[in-house]
């Protein structure tokens, strides 16, 4: 008899830049089999609040916290997860503790988002010239996930290869940013996701490359799977995929989030 699927930990609402109620969430992870789903609408830190409204404001946290413990109670079929997705900002650290004291969040998703300031996923800074120098952009976006990894705040990192989704390409050597990060996260404990709709952005692939997940396998890094859903339609996406790649990097378990165990892979 096969394992079941894994769970899908990052989960996107009406809460912050996704569509959709809770509930609606955990009503499609019931279609689909998933044993357990999390919701992680984005957190940002005050410093990013003039940025847009991308993230859960912080005086709607409360309104969050209900509606995703309500989720739980109306489907006990299923285990539901409170998580978020907190963007990483050097120097926001204290502040980012404070917020997610506050609250009972069962994880958290670390999340790059800006390097040094510069929204390198935003459609509008696509061409920016910044991007000429695509080596150092990806070598400063590996040292903050070190940074991430290293300050005790996050659980799992996201889409740890986000730098690419636009699919450029360098043709400079940036593995050891890179292992520095991976290293971070074993040294830390801190999980590494497979992304599934990365499949949807112009990079075409999941999160991280097949390189990337085989050096995390080979360090001991726990896994997790989450779609990164933004839509409803999208929790679970591709999962079937995302396991067989997982498989072909090694893994034969991923992390459930809910109780810190080990579960084989389907």
């Amino acid at each position: 008899m096969s394992a079941p699927p894994p769970g899908d930990y990052h989960v996107h609402t009406r809460f912050s830049d996704g569509e959709g109620e809770p509930a609606q969430c955990v009503e499609r992870a019931l279609a689909l089999g998933l044993p357990q789903i999390g919701i992680s609408d984005h957190l940002t830190p005050s410093v990013l609040d003039a940025e847009g409204d991308w993230s859960i404001g912080h005086d709607c946290l409360g309104e969050y916290v209900g509606a995703v413990r309500a989720a739980a109670a109306r489907y006990p079929g299923i285990t539901v997860l409170l998580g978020v997705e907190a963007d990483y900002v050097p120097g926001a650290e204290d502040e980012l503790a404070g917020l997610l004291g506050a609250y009972p969040f069962d994880y958290v998703i670390g999340g790059l988002h800006y390097i040094d300031g510069f929204s390198f996923d935003d459609e509008a800074t696509r061409e920016d010239p910044r991007w000429d120098d695509a080596a150092s952009l990806c070598r400063r976006y590996y040292a903050l996930g070190s940074r991430a990894a290293a300050c005790g705040l996050f659980d799992v990192l996201a889409h740890l290869d986000y730098v690419m989704l636009w699919g450029r390409r360098t043709t400079a050597d940036i593995s050891a940013a890179e292992d520095e990060a991976l290293a971070a996260m074993a040294a830390g404990g801190v999980a590494i996701e497979v992304n599934t709709t990365g499949t949807l952005d112009p990079a075409g692939r999941m999160y991280p490359a097949p390189d990337l997940l085989e050096r995390a396998c080979r360090l001991g890094i726990p896994l997790v799977f989450g779609s990164d859903a933004h839509e409803v339609d999208q929790v679970g996406w591709q999962f079937d995929a995302a396991v067989a790649l997982a498989r072909q990097a090694g893994y034969r378990t991923s992390l459930e989030l809910s109780s810190g165990a080990q579960k084989p892979l389907p």
